[in-house]
């Protein structure tokens, strides 16, 4: 089963959206959001912030993007998600 996360702008901190746990994390989709005259640009990493990068995903000002990830990119020690641009969302379809 998939659930849809929401995950508005976070800065240059970004948000911890899974931490470590046994079961590991699938991506199937992200949806990356830019509104109004900005661009988006939302940073995926496998565990925190300093984690390594599994997709990086750009989107246009006011332009919703879809990512689709073919089988999924699989998170093993927990999703750390950034999200850069005014006005700006991503939307992350994880199982």
């Amino acid at each position: 089963m998939s659930v849809l996360k929401e995950v508005a702008i976070s800065g240059s901190v970004g948000k911890q959206v899974f931490a470590d746990s046994d079961e590991p994390v699938i991506l199937e989709n992200v949806i990356a959001t830019a509104g109004g005259a900005s661009a988006v640009v939302v940073t995926v990493r496998d565990g925190n912030a300093s984690g390594d990068v599994k997709l990086i995903a750009k989107s246009q000002a006011a332009v919703a993007r879809p990512f689709r990830l073919g089988n999924g990119v699989r998170f093993d020690k927990g999703m750390h998600v950034k999200v850069i641009g005014t006005g700006g969302l991503a939307y992350l379809v994880i199982r």
